[in-house]
């Protein structure tokens, strides 16, 4: 014991033997994740619409032989579906949905001939990452503009308050879990062996409480899922309920995993068992509770984000520093009540000011890392700081944050003014270990109630993926003088729009005025002049346009010439293609990957900093965190500078002319090459499309439902899981640009 009645122990046992050990293992850890993170390929849970042909909101012409919908993850095609209706809620669909082999994100299904007017497409989603259902609609026109009163439903997921209240137990289980054994652990060394051995025994039945609410926890979701995917029949729910996506397998290596905690737990409790075997034994149930952490993270949001390897990762250590934590506090309760009749200065006060010290030390480091990993994943699932009070799942992450900034500072006045009172004289020392209890109470309480807020988030929608109605075109006004100019750009996203100028004044003489309108992107300057519009009707100019080529902020100067006046110039703001307009916003990778670089180098500074500290850690558990603590930071400062390694990918935009050299080059490799798969006009029926499976793709439907740079990834890499074979080293990327002007004159051809 050292003078001040503090042994000499530490957060993984004293200074030797067991501290090595813990320190090897603890470095062992870092470095797999840090590895993990590394090699992890930098490329959304909830399945939410992200492109569609036609799109939301257009008016095609001629009418579409297919409706097609790409998601932002995999989906179960078992489970999800699309279905068109006319303005008579009538289905037009002709055929079953059927999956893209393209993509595991899409799927199509064929309609029948369409008379021009306004149809809804209604879509269901399974994820088959995380076992959720959400529902959705958009509108789209054949020949005519979309009616204006036509009824969408913004995408929602199917969920209960019971899959809330499911996941808040699981994950207070789970904590309980990783948290309770880990401190058991950190414990056993320094104490007098009669409380420590007390206050184990109460640790084993502690653990088994955890695994009581995991259980509850994993029979509620099991009963929410069988309702969502049975609907009317319970029992064909239950089936379907493992064989549709991952969530089922997750849930069943869950359920095993808790199975053990539990019986190690029971065996832990059991007053025969030898110090040799508890131990084990408390280390099994964290073993584990990881595994459990494991397979939520798998099937979280994080998991869906698969361009963007380390989210898994920042979402793992989160949901592990979350369990090392605020499982850790009812062990510290139990240490605290245990020496609540002690005399200060007596072995049960230096007990207790030991276990503060030790958990604080683990504490420490774990807030850290999930004060990091936190801020990391929660900008992932939300992307654009808007999307914090406009989308219930940012209100909720708002409502999360302020019940964890008090949680916060509980553990700061215990770590700063409660823990180095315990050793104060007299009343003094009594008044801090009552503190300490009080507020450790209190932590307890607040860490419940944020797990309770992180249940209901995980049945909400990520931020991102978030999208409301879809408007039907962008509008912007402005005036000069007496002259008033409204801009309406539909649908408002890059690429074709038509363009309508509505002109008005006091006086009326801006009827016979001529107008020119100038368009200038924002962010680059790029400015283009749109030629004269065609008057429509009196006041109003109509065009199309394709100047509207890239997503952002634009400004459309209107210039008005009228008889007898100045010229009046009046400039109008538009934001082409805003989250308002598409509704899903996207990861950027190298962004992504960069702040993950910053998160590296941010838990290796937490890790350095507070192993450099004495107090609480062994010599050679000291050195081992602070030495991993800063081969973090340099690895993060090199992932932050150099970022992602960039492969040399394809230009998105075609850059051959579709001329006719061009495209009868790619005629001749298209015949030399595809007919035999393909067919000679590509619907797929050429003489060895019956022994593919699947069968070849009928270009004349698929090649207009992709953008240039799919295509071109299509035919240089070939497609994964069927017959397509890839073309680019035989060929090389002119030719293949060659081959994609060709087929895309297939759809064309088929129609005259």
């Amino acid at each position: 014991m050292r003078s001040d009645g503090v042994a000499r122990g530490s957060a993984c046992g004293p200074r030797r033997g067991p501290g090595l050990r813990c320190g090897r293992l603890a470095l062992a850890v870092l470095a797999a994740l840090t590895a993990l993170a590394l090699v992890a390929a930098p490329s959304g849970a909830h399945a939410n619409l992200v492109r569609s042909s036609p799109s939301p909101g257009t008016a095609v012409d001629p009418a579409p032989p297919v409706v097609y919908a790409e998601f932002s993850e995999a989906i179960d095609l078992g489970y999800s579906s699309l279905e068109v209706l006319d303005a008579n809620g009538q289905p037009v669909t002709t055929g079953p949905t059927e999956p893209d082999p393209t993509t595991p994100t899409a799927m199509l299904v064929p309609v029948g001939e369409l008379a021009d007017g306004t149809y809804v497409v209604v879509w269901r989603t399974l994820s088959v990452v995380d076992g959720h259902v959400i529902r959705g609609s958009f509108a789209f026109g054949v020949g005519e503009p979309v009616a204006a009163d036509v009824a969408v439903a913004v995408a929602s997921i199917e969920s209960s308050p019971a899959a809330a209240v499911s996941r808040w137990l699981l994950f207070v289980g789970v904590a309980v879990l990783i948290g309770g054994p880990l401190q058991a652990l950190v414990q056993r060394r320094g104490a007098q062996p009669e409380r420590r051995r007390v206050v184990e025994r109460r640790t084993a039945l502690l653990l088994l409480g955890g695994g009581l609410l995991a259980l509850a926890g994993q029979i509620g979701l099991l009963g929410t899922q069988i309702l969502i995917l049975g609907g009317d029949s319970l029992l064909a729910g239950f089936g379907e309920v493992f064989r549709a996506g991952q969530w089922g397998a997750l849930w069943i290596g869950r359920t095993a995993a808790l199975a053990v905690a539990v019986v190690l737990a029971d065996q832990a409790s059991s007053t025969s068992a030898g110090e040799r075997r508890q131990a084990l034994a408390f280390g099994g149930v964290a073993a584990a509770g990881v595994v459990m952490a494991t397979s939520i993270s798998m099937g979280s949001h994080a998991a869906a984000l698969v361009d963007v390897g380390p989210a898994l990762v920042a979402d793992l250590i989160h949901l592990l520093a979350v369990g090392a934590w605020v499982g850790g506090l009812p062990v510290l309760l139990l240490a605290a009540w245990q020496a609540r009749g002690a005399r200060t200065g007596g072995a049960a006060a230096a007990d207790l000011i030991e276990v503060a010290a030790r958990f604080s030390a683990v504490a420490t480091v774990a807030v850290g890392l999930i004060v990091v990993t936190g801020a990391y994943s929660a900008w992932l699932q939300v992307v654009e700081p808007e999307r914090l009070w406009r989308t219930a799942y940012g209100l909720l992450l708002v409502v999360k944050l302020a019940l964890v900034a008090p949680l916060l500072a509980l553990g700061g006045v215990n770590l700063g003014w409660t823990r180095p009172r315990l050793a104060g004289a007299g009343a003094a020392g009594a008044r801090a270990a009552r503190a300490l209890r009080t507020l450790v109470v209190a932590e307890i309480v607040l860490a419940a109630a944020v797990l309770a807020v992180v249940g209901v988030l995980t049945e909400r929608e990520p931020a991102r993926q978030v999208s409301g109605d879809v408007p039907l075109a962008v509008e912007g006004a402005g005036a000069s003088g007496d002259t008033r100019v409204r801009v309406r750009v539909a649908p408002g996203r890059p690429g074709p729009n038509t363009l309508e100028v509505d002109l008005s004044s006091q006086d009326g003489r801006v009827n016979d005025a001529d107008v020119e309108l100038q368009l200038r992107y924002l962010d680059t300057d790029l400015g283009t002049t749109v030629e004269r519009p065609v008057r429509t009707e009196e006041g109003t100019f109509e065009a199309e346009t394709d100047a509207f080529a890239l997503a952002g902020a634009w400004q459309v100067l209107a210039i008005v010439r009228q008889p007898g006046a100045f010229d009046a110039r009046v400039p109008v703001r538009l934001n082409i293609g805003s989250p308002t307009a598409i509704g899903v916003a996207e990861v950027d990778v190298t962004v992504a990957v960069r702040l993950w670089g910053l998160a590296l180098a941010g838990m290796g500074f937490v890790l350095a900093l507070a192993t450099l500290a004495r107090q609480g850690w062994a010599a050679r558990v000291r050195q081992a965190g602070t030495g991993a603590g800063f081969a973090a930071i340099l690895l993060g400062a090199g992932l932050l500078i150099i970022g992602p390694q960039q492969g040399v990918a394809p230009s998105a935009v075609n850059p051959i002319r579709p001329d006719d050299a061009s495209v009868s080059a790619g005629r001749e490799i298209f015949e030399a090459e595809c007919v035999s798969c393909h067919g000679p006009t590509g619907r797929g029926d050429g003489p060895l499309a019956a022994t593919l499976d699947p069968p070849p793709l009928d270009l004349v439907i698929h090649v207009p439902l992709h953008p240039d740079d799919a295509l071109f990834g299509f035919v240089f890499n070939g497609i994964e899981g069927t017959g397509m074979p890839a073309f680019g080293d035989r060929y090389g990327e002119l030719d293949t640009w060659h081959i994609i002007n060709f087929i895309q004159t297939l759809p064309e051809t088929a129609r005259s």
